[in-house]
């Protein structure tokens, strides 16, 4: 499936980092005799992603390691504090008041279920024995445009964006895709801009690993339809040169 899955990346839509699949880890034991390039270093889950995506690294961070308390708090590595579920962490900062404030912390999706760890590795290096619950990788917004479209091609319809503005990739295309089991398009946050090295133009995607099948289906054949990435121009005859630019029968 890996396989399958990279070479239909590489045919329809190029991306320029690895992508990088997501496991919840219900007990430590399960990870053990799994070389692991950084593990329980003091990170944010969006950073764990990027050391995946970008330099082909696997992690594993548990708890008490993982930095960012909405990271690690989303992704039920810790009990969520109080002072994010009142408000208290973005009041002032994303919204104006503590009410604003909590209802933004109150539709952010998280697990219930508590986890050991959470394991990040990337796609070329599969672990063995291990299924990834997610599948998160970055696109360009025209890239973005044709995973929509592939995973509009079976079922049609519309594709419905939520975000808050924070707890991006770990909120919503993890989090949120586990817990769908639906894709997940999603602006990155501030934070994995400033610690996860995300670039201005970069969007996250997140596909729950079941899912994966069809959305490997719906990118071949809308490619094999005619949608391409690179996107080709339409160049015509006789475009609109100064005059004087334009070669006369004289010349």
């Amino acid at each position: 499936m890996f396989e399958k899955f990279l070479s239909t990346l590489d045919k329809t839509v190029k991306l320029q980092t690895i992508p990088v699949a997501i496991k919840f880890i219900k007990e430590s034991s399960h990870i053990e005799g799994i070389k692991i390039r950084i593990k329980n270093k003091k990170i944010n889950i969006c950073q764990q992603i990027a050391y995946s995506r970008y330099y082909g690294w696997s992690t594993y961070v548990e708890g008490n390691y993982s930095y960012c308390v909405l990271g690690a708090s989303n992704c039920g590595l810790i009990s969520t504090p109080e002072r994010v579920l009142e408000g208290k962490v973005n009041c002032s900062i994303y919204q104006k008041d503590i009410d604003s404030a909590k209802k933004m912390q109150q539709s952010m999706p998280r697990v219930k279920e508590r986890f050991a760890g959470f394991l990040t590795y990337p796609l070329t290096r599969p672990i063995e024995n291990i299924t990834p619950d997610v599948i998160v990788l970055y696109t360009n917004t025209a890239q973005a445009m044709r995973f929509l479209q592939a995973f509009l091609y079976h079922e049609g319809g519309e594709f419905v964006m939520k975000s808050s503005g924070d707890a991006g990739v770990c909120s919503r295309c993890v989090v949120e895709a586990y817990l769908t089991n639906e894709p997940k398009i999603e602006i990155p946050c501030l934070g994995d801009r400033r610690f996860a090295m995300t670039q201005d133009y970069e969007l996250a995607i997140g596909i729950p690993f079941s899912r994966l099948e069809e959305v490997i289906e719906g990118l071949l054949a809308t490619h094999k339809a005619g949608i391409r990435y690179p996107i080709p121009f339409d160049m015509k005859e006789q475009c609109d040169l100064p005059y004087d630019y334009t070669t006369f029968e004289t010349d």
